[in-house]
């Protein structure tokens, strides 16, 4: 036992005399003594070892009460270290002292050692106390985060630091540049560190191609400092397969080692904030420093204030004086009534609310328990016979045996088969049916569009103008921000006449798009610029940060939002924090990115813009479709008066890849079409092309519709056929108006179905066929704008030149407007559905935005009729933007409304192709009556000619000869003649043109 706690004891005193000061190879050589020789061991050293200790112990006390109170938690640490060395020395004294003992009982003769004196033990280190802080010092998970040692690229892509190279250092490489202690996970935690450019070239030059900075030779040569600071690559932070990365240039081994530098402080900083902790938790509460923290409203003093009562004006000073001779005298009181004096100067409480007084009362929320008035009533009840009974106040639980013979009973075998059908159905019926819904809504939704009159009002909303930017111009386009509801942007543009334009041509002026919120109808929240005045524009449907737009002199721009939104906004808290004044300051302007070469843009004034979602165009116009999934949407097409329809792609970076631009942000990139379309009109002539349409669900054909300056309705192919050099796109041409086509849209439910709007009608289309299938009557002013409705398959939206807005509803009657309200002094110039629609060209972006034609509009319907409320936007000639709320029975559908359209549209389709069939006979018909009416004229002409003959014949001879009475035409009719004199008679009668002679007769006898 005793060899056992030798070694134990030994370590023990060990630890001591180390702990005490003493080193700890002397300390080692003594324990070894010890086990060598154990009869040399005498009682003096260690017994003088524990007073010792015991004195250092109270020197250590001594120095915790010098040191005050900050330090007594940490020192009281080193006190308990030293007493337990103390007793641990004390334990070996006593060890040897007993084995002294044993061996003087043996006999054995005593060889006494000269021990050498000991050393004074090292004074203990004072504890480490932090530093103190002031009161702007900034905790550690409080401060902003590190900066990093890379850079993040597009899409979040980690890439090395400019100066900086990747490479993969094997492990020989490692051993021979001394690298193998660097590692997070290495003792140290380094993960960088110097090398000498020496050591690095003597590397590449003693192994030649195998060396891993062989192909960084002429880099590190270059570099700009000595030595080299590299860095472990554990995670594989670029994806390459790297695990080292080594810093060629100064600034990049600058952010590293500021990078390191700042790890090691914030790490210095965490554990001086512990220890702070540690040292005030130790503190007792008297000596505990307060944190006087800021007082932080919940809303308490706001309660407080409401519910207190204090006097909220100052007093009314009043002053009431009596004659004196009127004292002690007796008052003489009368009433009268209140209606009597309320015109008077003596009346105070007045019959009704005067309208000049307003009381304001204050609302306090106040608990009030009532409590139920309690009385004691006396009640006889009959007199019944007494018979025995029981109440059970607690449940009866079955023992298990019962339960089981229970449910195992034939009778309720029978009875739970007999309900869970019933159950079952209940349950499925809870689980489709909707709790929810209001069955009362759907109730009259037929009836809606005639009954009651506040369903049919159409309201505006709210009202954009401003200024500088719009304030007597035309706002000639529209267009929602699909992303941001509330937020819609108008394009503005000078209200010049020809003549006007043409002096002003070739000077360039700046021009706007502005961007109104909801929230501010008094400044824009920032505007477009552009180099001409915008006529068409477009929001990317898969990007909206990406517009494009179309100018007056033929060139496309684009803009890119990607970045701006936070410049928009610290401008924007810039001005709130200085209060600048000055509007037009404080309205962030954007400035295009691209725009194209003018000499391959249009010669004419761009009039529509169409985005071409998850399609690709080659530079013959073919058509490859994206991947399914893909939100791609990089090429959109345009069209002019000069003719022609234009495909671009706004990837300006690749080309500008393929053309050698280093500099993003170059202007003077030749960005031109990558396909043009050429035109042609029934007259031979450039086509002069407004409004275009495709059909998304079968882009891949290459079939679009086009109208035109001089009412035409073009049915064209954009795809160039092999081998075809100038080949003739144009596959129909039709007359469909007199004047210029202002709007054509694809229906939003029907993907063969085109609204046409031009002069004073619309038309309704269908794809293939050259008649429409039904034409409205002339209207009383010229429409300027037209649309589909985006939620009700068979509503059609006007606009005209007297601000009128008509609303078409063709199941309810086709030969008049349902709605006809005025929003508008001046002509309505262009209109855009929210969600919808967006005006003459937003089925197309409605069809973009749903993945296809007829398919996205459904979609918008639901959408639109779920939402509950439905905005239109109208721009007018005075540069005004009204938002309109539509009613109920204009935003909902009625049931099965798209069926009833369709079947509308077939028995126009029917129509149309009976009319066709029936052609040939009325033309038939009609050239029998043409011949019909020349044989009779012939006739006529020759009687004529045989009369005036015999009158010739007669006065030569002088005698008469009877005429020979010259023959009727086959088709005359002196009954029906009669018949028809009579009742033109009796009709100019009728207007007042001719005098009743019956009424004259009895007026003349009277």
């Amino acid at each position: 036992m005793e060899e056992e706690e030798a070694p134990q004891q030994a370590q023990e005193h060990e630890d001591a005399v180390a702990m005490d000061g003493t080193p700890a190879d002397e300390t080692r050589q003594d324990q070894e003594n010890l086990e060598q020789n154990p009869e040399e061991s005498g009682p003096g050293p260690q017994l003088d070892e524990q007073p010792e200790a015991e004195q250092q112990g109270e020197e250590a006390n001594g120095d915790e009460q010098d040191a005050g109170d900050v330090g007594e938690a940490a020192e009281s640490g080193q006190e308990g270290q030293q007493e337990e060395h103390g007793g641990d020395a004390g334990e070996e004294g006593t060890a040897g002292e007993g084995y002294e003992d044993g061996a003087e009982a043996a006999d054995q003769p005593e060889q006494p050692e000269e021990e050498p004196p000991a050393e004074p033990a090292a004074p203990a280190e004072p504890p480490y106390i932090p530093p103190e802080v002031g009161e702007d010092y900034v905790p550690v998970a409080q401060l902003p985060p590190l900066p990093l040692p890379y850079v993040e690229g597009e899409e979040g892509k980690k890439m090395p630091l400019p100066g900086v190279e990747t490479l993969f250092l094997t492990g020989t490489t490692v051993e021979i540049l001394g690298l193998t202690h660097l590692g997070a996970q290495k003792e140290g935690g380094r993960v960088m560190d110097l090398i000498p450019k020496e050591k690095v070239l003597g590397d590449v030059q003693f192994r030649g191609a195998i060396s891993d900075f062989h192909q960084y030779k002429a880099k590190i040569l270059e570099a700009d400092y000595d030595p080299l600071l590299i860095r472990v690559n554990e995670d594989d932070l670029y994806g390459d397969g790297n695990n080292f990365e080594v810093a060629l240039r100064k600034a990049a081994a600058d952010v590293w080692e500021g990078i390191d530098a700042e790890v090691a402080r914030r790490k210095q900083l965490q554990r001086d904030e512990e220890i702070r902790a540690a040292i005030e938790k130790a503190k007792p509460k008297s000596k505990k420093k307060r944190v006087v923290k800021p007082w932080i409203s919940l809303g308490s003093e706001v309660e407080i204030e409401e519910a207190s009562v204090r006097p909220r004006r100052e007093a009314v000073r009043m002053v009431v004086q009596r004659k004196r001779r009127e004292f002690n005298l007796a008052f003489r009181l009368s009433d009268k009534d209140a209606h009597e004096l309320w015109n008077s100067s003596q009346m105070e409480c007045r019959p009704f609310k005067d309208p000049n007084f307003d009381l304001r009362k204050m609302e306090q929320d106040v608990a009030v328990q009532a409590v139920a008035a309690t009385a004691s009533v006396w009640v006889q009840a009959s007199g019944n016979h007494p018979r025995p009974n029981s109440t059970q106040y607690s449940a009866r639980n079955l023992e298990d045996e019962a339960r089981q013979a229970l449910l195992a009973a034939p009778d309720m075998m029978t009875f739970l088969e007999k309900m869970s059908h019933a159950c079952e159905e209940a349950l499925i019926q809870n689980e489709i049916t909707n709790i929810f819904e209001d069955d009362f809504s759907a109730l009259a939704e037929e009836d809606g569009m005639s009954g009651n009159r506040k369903e049919s009002i159409v309201t505006e909303y709210q009202s954009f103008t401003h200024l500088t930017y719009s304030k007597n111009k035309v706002v000639s386009a529209i267009q929602w921000l699909p992303h941001r509801k509330g937020v819609v942007a108008v394009a503005c543009t000078e209200a010049l006449s020809h003549a006007e334009r043409v002096v002003r041509a070739g000077r360039p002026a700046a021009a706007y798009i502005l961007i109104w919120n909801f929230k501010d109808p008094i400044h824009p929240e920032y505007v477009l610029q552009a180099p001409f005045e915008v006529f068409s524009f477009h929001f990317n449907p898969m990007n909206p940060e990406i517009i494009a737009a179309g100018c007056y002199n033929g060139q496309v721009v684009v803009w890119d939002m990607h970045g701006e939104h936070e410049r928009i906004a610290s401008m924007k808290q810039l001005s709130n924090r200085e209060g600048d004044a000055n509007d037009e300051a404080t309205i962030p302007i954007i400035k295009c990115r691209y725009f194209s070469a003018i000499e391959f843009s249009h010669h004419s004034v761009v009039t529509d813009l169409r985005w071409l979602p998850g399609v690709e165009i080659s530079n013959r116009g073919k058509v490859s479709k994206a991947a399914e999934g893909s939100r791609d949407c990089s090429f959109f097409s345009t069209t002019a008066g000069d003719g022609k329809v234009n495909f671009w792609d706004i990837r300006v970076e690749r080309l500008m890849k393929k053309g050698r631009k280093a500099d993003a942000d170059a202007l003077d990139l030749v960005w031109k079409p990558i396909h043009s379309v050429h035109l042609i009109s029934l007259l031979g002539m450039d086509l002069g092309g407004t409004r275009f349409c495709f059909n998304f669900r079968d882009l891949d054909k290459g079939l679009f519709f086009v109208g035109s300056f001089d009412g035409e309705l073009v049915y064209a192919d954009f795809i160039k056929p092999e081998g075809e050099d100038n080949p003739d796109y144009t596959k129909s041409c039709i007359q469909a108006h007199v004047g210029p086509v202002v709007a054509l849209e694809r229906s939003p439910f029907f993907d063969d179905i085109i609204l046409s709007v031009g002069d004073w009608s619309f038309q309704i289309w269908k794809e293939g066929q050259q008649t429409p299938l039904f034409q409205s009557g002339y209207a009383a002013d010229y429409y300027t704008a037209g649309c589909w409705s985006p939620t009700r398959p068979a509503v059609i939206y006007l606009a005209d030149g007297s601000g009128n807005l008509e609303i078409w509803d063709m199941l309810d009657r086709s030969h008049e407007p349902s709605i006809r309200v005025t929003l508008a002094s001046t002509p309505i110039m262009s209109m855009a559905f929210m969600g919808g629609a967006a005006g003459s060209h937003g089925a197309a972006n409605a069809a973009a935005a749903g993945g296809g034609g007829g398919g996205g509009g459904g979609g918008a319907a639901a959408a639109a009729a779920a939402a509950g409320t439905q905005f239109l936007a109208l721009g007018d000639s005075a540069g005004v933007l009204r938002i309109v709320e539509l009613p109920r029975n204009l935003r909902r559908p009625v049931p099965n409304e798209r069926k009833l359209m369709s079947v509308f549209l077939e028995r126009e389709e029917h129509r149309v192709a009976d009319s066709a069939s029936r052609a040939p006979l009325r033309a038939a018909a009609l050239k029998a009556a043409e011949e019909r009416k020349k044989a009779a004229e012939e006739a006529e002409a020759a009687a004529r000619e045989r009369e005036a003959a015999a009158k010739d014949q007669q006065g030569s001879s002088g005698h008469a000869v009877p005429a020979k009475n010259a023959p009727k035409p086959p088709e005359f009719d002196e009954r029906a003649e009669a018949e028809y004199f009579k009742l033109e008679h009796a009709f100019k009668v009728q207007l007042g043109l001719l005098e009743d002679e019956a009424a004259a007769k009895k007026q003349g006898l009277d």
